[in-house]
């Protein structure tokens, strides 16, 4: 897995977090400014799964390919159903959704680092 991508991921997810708890802080519904965090966050997910499936067709691969599979699915799905749920829900506490739902995502790259055996 690619530490770089791995960093650039927790730290947009974690600027996600602050931008939408903050907008939930202040009893603002989810706007622009969350969804294009969540565009953000999500791509560089999927790019992170990405070139770690890339390295595991190059030989290295994670130590318990199931549980790595579903981080990464989780991982590649979290950003988009927490903004779909959010948005259904258009008072602070939509905001809250996404902003505790990019919280999730740190722990999904570290948990995916170490099931790879770094």
């Amino acid at each position: 897995m690619s530490d770089v991508l791995a960093t650039v991921t927790t730290v947009a997810s974690l600027l996600l977090a602050v931008i939408a708890l903050v907008a939930s802080a202040r009893d603002r519904a989810p706007d622009r400014v969350q969804f294009a965090g969540t565009v953000v966050v999500n791509a560089v997910a999927v790019l992170l799964l990405g070139a770690a499936v890339v390295t595991w067709f190059g030989g290295t691969g994670p130590r318990e390919v199931t549980t790595f599979v579903g981080y990464g699915l989780t991982l590649a799905l979290l950003p988009a159903g927490a903004w779909i749920v959010g948005k259904m829900e258009p008072t602070r506490f939509g905001s809250l959704i996404i902003g505790v739902g990019a919280l999730i995502m740190p722990v999904l790259v570290l948990r995916m680092g170490q099931v790879w055996g770094a």
